[in-house]
């Protein structure tokens, strides 16, 4: 086998193993999405149609921010900027994201510095500024390269640490404040019988305000929250 058949052979089998743990990420994340839509809801006070596409929309927003167990914050300027970037990325691999579009010969998948800071400033908007730097999460890291401008990501499957669920939203002025339920990812289970996911209760509860400025809503605090009564076990 000369170089050029080895080097083929080489990036057709980290493309395979890319797209086996990308797999396993969507399915995690999309499944979890259609328990949502299919109505299971289990702990979700929302009365109304209007209400609960809200909530939908929320929770498909809200994947990459608690997929990082965030620490809380009152304030963007005092949030981890090691975590914000961690988000960022989260938003990016937890999209629809088309792996012929990016490179992967170096064993590890390759973001551009451009895409992480598009998805950055969707989130949190120009409140701060990013920090590029390495960041480590639970199991994984996601590897900066300033002499290249990318950021390197495992080609194993990575899997958040919660998934969300909203239960309620208020409107306070130009914010609006979210109560999102956080589910350990590792007790959705399924069903060999039926192929669905069962409920599982979510160990925490978090709020997390959006601020709107310009028409757009950003994240601008992250605080820890009791458990709402409407969601208490009967």
């Amino acid at each position: 086998m000369n170089e050029n058949q080895s080097s083929v052979k080489k990036q057709k089998s980290s493309h395979t193993r890319f797209i086996a743990g990308l797999l396993v990420l969507i399915f995690a994340l999309t499944g979890f999405i259609g328990v949502l839509v299919q109505g299971i809801g289990y702990i979700s006070s929302v009365s109304d149609r209007k209400q609960q596409e809200n909530n939908n929309a929320y929770n498909s927003f809200l994947i990459p921010v608690v997929a990082v167990d965030p620490s809380p914050f009152d304030d963007i300027a005092t949030a981890s900027k090691a975590q914000l970037v961690e988000i960022a990325i989260w938003a990016i691999i937890s999209s629809d994201l088309n792996p012929d579009e990016y490179d992967y010969s170096s064993g590890k998948l390759a973001i551009p510095v451009e895409k992480v800071n598009e998805a950055y400033y969707k989130y949190f908007g120009s409140q701060t500024e990013i920090k590029h730097q390495t960041v480590e999460g639970y199991g994984y890291e996601f590897s900066y390269d300033a002499a290249d401008s990318v950021y390197y990501i495992p080609l194993t499957s990575i899997i958040p640490v919660y998934t969300p669920v909203v239960t309620g939203s208020e409107k306070k002025g130009e914010a609006t404040v979210i109560t999102v339920g956080l589910i350990n990812s590792s007790v959705w289970m399924q069903d060999n019988n039926t192929g669905n996911l069962t409920a599982a209760q979510p160990e925490k509860y978090i709020k997390i305000t959006l601020r709107t400025t310009g028409g757009e809503s950003f994240i601008s605090a992250v605080q820890s929250s009791a458990a709402p009564e409407t969601a208490q076990a009967d």
